[in-house]
């Protein structure tokens, strides 16, 4: 019979999926993440993925970073400050994103 509850597995296969997404869109990632910085540095500390995705539409053109945004924050640089809001994206549909605080250099 096929598996169809176990945390632990699913949990392996989004890790696993996450690692697959950022390496095919490296340089986008690490464009995103230089923007993350950038935000925060120059705002609170702060930075959302709704915040990321203005900027890459905005100056470079780039719509969505697909599976590999979940990758974004997951850095020792980044830390969730507990705090969430609702995405401005429309696809979105109003799913709250995690808000980060930067604590890197």
């Amino acid at each position: 019979m096929k598996q169809i509850f176990d945390s632990a597995m699913a949990s392996q296969l989004k890790d696993e999926g996450m690692s697959a997404a950022a390496f095919n869109q490296q340089e986008r990632l690490e464009l995103a993440r230089d923007i993350a910085i950038t935000i925060a540095k120059s705002g609170d500390g702060f930075c959302n993925a709704d915040q990321v995705g203005k900027v890459l539409l905005s100056k470079y053109g780039i719509e969505s970073l697909g599976p590999a945004a979940g990758s974004m924050f997951k850095t020792p640089d980044w830390h969730f400050s507990g705090v969430y809001v609702p995405s401005e994206r429309v696809k979105s549909h109003g799913q709250v994103l995690r808000v980060w605080r930067y604590v890197g250099p």
